[in-house]
């Protein structure tokens, strides 16, 4: 059955240039005639310059997606054109195409390995038995890093501020991205500084970041953390059962789908990454009567936010109420 969902999604992976080559250029086109009309707008009125924060970070979610596809080289078939669209989408994201690369390509070579948990670069998660060994302070700490608050609030600010961190050990050339950004990022504000336009691209710019920030942050969350996901132990753990039983498949309204380049189909897109996101669908509908897996809804969001801790026992994240109620007996501490 492996074999032939593998062999399925084979019909998938082709890239249609010509048609990714209108999604890159309208995207580009959309958003720098956006960005333009909320500054003009903004010179008129600050305050009518807020009419334009959903289309632009809607925008900039699209920017997101084919900047995914193109670290994936599915974009478009020439290794060249995805490295160039890689770096013009980056860097109006403010996301080095060469180190979200990198991090990404580790994420799918490990995730839902419970053991290659720390070269992972995904949410911070703790196993039950880990969780009950864990000190004072530590747990706290977990429990902060796993709140709504720094979900939904200030983990949109950190994807502005952490690609920003040089990472010597991520090799030199991930090193220099992330100083040609700086550097380059440092004299737009130093000429938005002098013109005294600083303020204005805050509120123009910073801000529908930080709302596709704030989306990219649940759509990636809901990726992975979920009640039902599954973690295995090295010796137990393969791609294809951690893609299928790991990885979410997510049902949301058309234009969510459509913002988030049919991410919801994250089981298949871990089966064959090079899917372009407008075939994603079309993949989806023909291998899930092949597979034993349930949706998980959008409107869920915040049940799966309170599923924070990986019980071993039962294959499933639970909540810290949860948590309490099985492990506060002797019993289940002597187990």
């Amino acid at each position: 059955m492996n074999s032939e969902v593998i062999s399925h999604l084979r019909n998938y992976a082709n890239t249609d240039e010509r048609y990714s080559a209108q999604l890159f250029f309208g995207t580009l086109s959309m958003h720098l005639i956006l960005t333009i009309a909320s500054f003009y707008v903004y010179c008129i009125s600050p305050w009518l310059s807020i009419i334009f924060w959903i289309p632009m970070g809607i925008i900039l979610c699209r920017f997101f997606v084919l900047q995914h596809d193109a670290g994936h080289q599915s974009l478009f078939k020439n290794r060249r054109s995805n490295r160039f669209s890689g770096m013009v989408l980056g860097f109006f994201t403010m996301i080095p195409s060469v180190l979200w690369n990198h991090i990404h390509d580790v994420h799918h070579g490990v995730a839902g390995n419970l053991e290659q948990r720390k070269r992972n670069p995904e949410l911070w998660t703790m196993t039950c038995k880990e969780y009950q060994k864990a000190s004072f302070l530590k747990k706290l700490l977990y429990r902060f890093t796993r709140s709504i608050l720094m979900r939904l609030i200030l983990t949109p600010a950190l994807w502005i501020i952490v690609p920003r961190i040089p990472l010597t050990h991520l090799g030199r050339k991930i090193l220099v991205s992330i100083l040609v950004h700086n550097l380059l990022y440092g004299l737009i504000f130093y000429w938005l500084y002098m013109e005294e336009m600083l303020l204005s691209f805050v509120v123009v710019y910073l801000v529908p970041l930080y709302l596709f920030n704030l989306l990219a942050s649940i759509f990636f969350y809901l990726q992975h953390q979920y009640e039902e996901t599954k973690w295995k132990n090295d010796q137990n753990w393969n791609l294809y059962d951690a893609s299928i039983h790991g990885s979410s498949y997510l049902i949301s309204n058309r234009i969510f789908t459509w913002i988030s380049g049919n991410v919801g189909c994250h089981h298949v897109h871990h089966l064959n990454t090079k899917i372009p996101h407008y075939h994603l669908q079309q993949a989806t509908a023909t291998i899930n009567p092949y597979l034993d897996i349930e949706p998980i809804y959008l409107r869920d969001l915040f049940h799966h936010l309170n599923c924070v801790l990986y019980d071993e026992r039962t294959e499933t994240l639970i909540s810290f109420k949860t948590f309490k109620q099985r492990y506060a007996s002797p019993e289940s501490r002597a187990e």
